[in-house]
């Protein structure tokens, strides 16, 4: 767990585990694959973009992949991005809190997950500022990283664009990337949340 750092996750993909990922369902046979490839190879392989429907497991396969790596002695930082935000916006007026020290987590973290990129709102500062240089860092130092979202890539672009044409071509180059970083995924699956 010390290897762990988690921002905003609930306990329960905190605790997720391989053994515990539901293999019985068609949707997941690529992604399946593809972790089984990646664990073989790390670290010489890309981390993922996943995106698909709500509920289908996205964020617990990739947090059980983060947590068996720490338990082998590699560092990972799990963080929903939406919250992240706020928090590392509400720490620059925080005394106890670092701006400095979270960001250099993600920053430095042997593996990264970026989970639902696309539900938070887009400003210049956290796309620029915050996603653009963590992305650019990672990309240097060939650090696995993951994502997950509701969104295509493609959506993704639309959503970080706004509203100005300079965001266009700052949303494409946050997009080139994410392509560096990873190979796309779709799983479109039953939802699996259970309510009540």
């Amino acid at each position: 767990k010390s290897n762990t750092v988690f921002y905003e996750m609930p306990t329960s993909l905190m605790n997720a585990r391989m053994k515990d990922i539901y293999v019985d369902d068609n949707a997941r046979v690529e992604l399946l694959k593809y972790i089984k490839s990646f664990m073989k190879e790390f670290p010489n392989k890309k981390g993922i973009y996943l995106s698909g429907s709500f509920g289908s497991g996205k964020s617990y396969i990739i947090n059980a992949v983060l947590n068996e790596l720490s338990r082998k002695g590699y560092t990972s930082v799990s963080i929903y991005y939406p919250t992240l935000l706020k928090k590392l916006k509400d720490s620059f007026n925080n005394k106890n809190e670092s701006f400095e020290q979270m960001f250099n987590e993600l920053l430095n973290s042997d593996l990264l997950l970026i989970d639902d990129i696309g539900a938070e709102t887009v400003t210049s500062w956290n796309r620029d500022e915050v996603l653009g240089t963590i992305l650019q860092y990672r990309m240097q130092e060939s650090l696995p990283t993951f994502f997950t979202s509701n969104l295509s890539l493609k959506e993704l672009e639309v959503h970080l664009a706004g509203n100005d044409s300079e965001g266009k071509i700052k949303a494409r180059r946050i997009i080139e990337r994410i392509k560096y970083l990873t190979d796309n995924i779709t799983m479109i699956a039953e939802n699996r949340r259970k309510w009540g």
